[in-house]
């Protein structure tokens, strides 16, 4: 008596090709811009966010900063959401921190 048997073989790679948008034009400086800073989170984060608010208004002239925060680190932003961002701003800054 013969049995078969099935082995099954995994490709641990990604199935979906991430799209390539390519680099955003560069700003001439940030003075008189809006900077959006969009918070992961995660431990001192909001901390980290806080300093570079700070160093963003007054060492570089920034006229305003919108904070958003994810709703928790491990998920995406909402697509509304960034797309709130970007229309409101000249500039998105990302930034995790453990």
């Amino acid at each position: 008596m013969t049995t078969e048997s099935v082995i099954e073989i995994l490709v641990p790679v990604a199935e979906d090709v991430p799209e390539e948008l390519g680099l955003s034009a560069s700003l001439s400086g940030l003075e008189g811009k809006v900077v959006g800073l969009l918070e992961n989170r995660k431990y001192h984060a909001d901390t980290f966010m806080s300093e570079l608010e700070r160093a963003l208004l007054d060492d570089y002239g920034v006229k305003q900063v919108v904070y958003a925060r994810k709703s928790t680190y491990s998920a995406p932003h909402p697509d509304a959401g960034l797309e709130a961002l970007l229309a409101e701003c000249d500039a998105v800054i990302h930034a995790i921190a453990d």
